[in-house]
């Protein structure tokens, strides 16, 4: 077991040695905008839909059911297996109702 414990220490500190520190690197520098965020789906009609939204799926109850996706423009949305709509940049940070696509 002493043997084990050392030979881990030893690759570990092998492995650390030769991890650079920055120096002459060039590191490049990018300016990205941020275009994520949250897109609130709600479900302001009379049926149960089952939403998939490309990360997974959920059930949204009538009359007030929501959740809350990571707004990924261009991924589709789907409500009991056909396509409602496409996630656009402008919907990010926003609330979609359900019935302005159903």
């Amino acid at each position: 077991m002493k043997k084990i414990i050392l030979a881990v220490a030893l690759v570990g500190a092998f492995t650390f040695s030769f991890a650079g520190n920055g120096e002459g690197e060039n590191p490049k520098v990018e300016t990205v905008e941020f275009k994520g965020g949250k897109l609130t789906i709600l479900n302001d009609t009379d049926t149960k839909y089952r939403i998939h939204t490309g990360f997974g799926e959920t059930t949204l109850n009538p009359r007030g059911g929501k959740t809350s996706v990571t707004c990924s423009p261009g991924k589709t949305v789907k409500a009991d297996g056909k396509a409602i709509f496409k996630v656009t940049s402008d919907m990010c940070g926003t609330t979609v109702k359900l019935s302005d696509y159903l």
